[in-house]
């Protein structure tokens, strides 16, 4: 698989997710992905429309997050946020799925959760969270499967946000985790793209996700992992 620097940095998504963020970090923020040149930023809904001024006329990607961070918003919440993101300028929606439901077996409350987001969405690319931290392999396999049913164009691994609620599952919670990368790609028909997002520092294993069947990275430290490539491998690399 021979990887350019334009394809690298185009498979790359930073996100700006903090409840704190004030208009000046919402400004570094897009500043940081314009000289980065990556493929999609990731904002909260209420910086949506300032980022789209932000990124006015780059070839940048803007994703608003939908149910954030933990899914657990009724439907109707979701939809609200979806539209009002789109109205703001929001090319792509990165929704948490209603991880409750599917740990309680209820695939249809997921579905219509999902189906109706992306109704919402009005052909824009959306990705569905699936939170593998919290969930075994099999939820991991159904959950990919109801997320493709519902129209998801990307089933994303984790938000990346740890909380002491997610400790109480995993004591060492890791987002971006190998074999999970393998396990959606076996769940999931080609079409469906797979992003995988949290604790990914390393370039290494940057690879080895993208090898392994992830299309896109969600990274906080993107810049570091780009200014790496070029300086070990210049414009293009065989993975």
């Amino acid at each position: 698989m021979v990887l350019t620097l334009f394809d690298f940095r185009s498979r790359i998504e930073y996100s700006l997710c903090q409840q704190f963020a004030s208009n000046e970090d919402v400004k570094t923020f897009c500043e940081r992905a314009k000289k980065s040149k990556v493929g999609v930023a990731c904002v909260n809904p209420v910086n949506v429309k300032l980022a789209c001024e932000l990124l006015k006329g780059e070839n940048i990607e803007l994703s608003c997050n939908v149910g954030f961070p933990f899914g657990s918003h009724f439907t109707e919440i979701k939809v609200i946020e979806t539209k009002k993101g789109v109205e703001d300028g929001a090319t792509q929606i990165d929704m948490v799925i209603n991880v409750g439901a599917l740990r309680s077996r209820k695939d249809n409350v997921v579905y219509d959760d999902i189906k109706a987001v992306v109704e919402a969405a009005g052909g824009r690319v959306v990705k569905t969270i699936i939170e593998t931290w919290v969930l075994d392999d099999e939820e991991k396999k159904r959950a990919c499967l109801i997320a493709e049913k519902g129209g998801a164009a990307i089933v994303k691994t984790t938000t990346g946000v740890q909380t002491q609620y997610l400790k109480l599952i995993t004591e060492n919670p890791k987002g971006a985790v190998l074999d999970d990368i393998v396990l959606m790609r076996r769940a999931l028909s080609p079409d469906v793209l797979i992003k995988a997002s949290g604790g990914i520092y390393d370039l290494d294993y940057a690879f080895k996700l993208l090898k392994n069947g992830a299309d896109q990275l969600g990274v906080s430290r993107g810049e570091e992992l780009i200014d790496e490539f070029v300086k070990r491998y210049g414009n293009e690399v065989d993975i």
